[in-house]
């Protein structure tokens, strides 16, 4: 249930970061708000179903414990992601594009930095590390070495009586 969820939450922030900077790009009036939508569907839905086919690496058990260990990796992929997609332009991660209509040229994200970025953001909230269940249950919190299973003892024969 909480992995749907996460795809969902994956989907639905792929399809807003979509839809934002293609009204920022590409905006061409009521056609791009009828086919832009389904295209940010397509687009993000692509970006989901592929970070959850690289996400496969995480079941590798060493891989896992140090995933699962802490949310922080998970929230500084996603907060970098943001920040490239954000100010990336401003801190010169920038391409020189040609407007197909006009010939006019301008200058933005490097198409590498906005396609990394974003499928970055997808990863983290796609295969976000969940507690609980899910987990080896003798995976330490910390990402340290895992504590040894608890093996109850069995005793031979019946109780004795003194």
């Amino acid at each position: 249930m909480r992995r749907a969820l996460a795809i969902f939450v994956a989907l639905a922030v792929g399809w807003i970061v979509y839809m934002i900077a293609m009204m920022m790009t590409v905006y061409d009036g009521v056609l791009s708000m009828i086919f832009q939508p389904i295209m940010a569907v397509l687009c993000s839905g692509f970006f989901v179903g592929l970070a959850l086919l690289v996400g496969l690496v995480l079941r590798i058990p060493f891989i896992s414990r140090w995933w699962q260990a802490s949310r922080l990796w998970a929230v500084a992929l996603i907060s970098g992601s943001l920040s490239i997609l954000c100010f990336g332009s401003l801190l010169g991660i920038t391409e020189v594009y040609t407007d197909h209509e006009t010939g006019r040229q301008f200058t933005g994200l490097h198409s590498a930095a906005a396609l990394s970025a974003y499928f970055a953001m997808i990863f983290g909230l796609a295969n976000w590390p969940f507690r609980g269940k899910n987990v080896e249950p003798t995976a330490a919190p910390n990402g340290g070495p895992a504590a040894p299973p608890v093996i109850p003892r069995v005793t031979e024969g019946p109780p004795s009586v003194s």
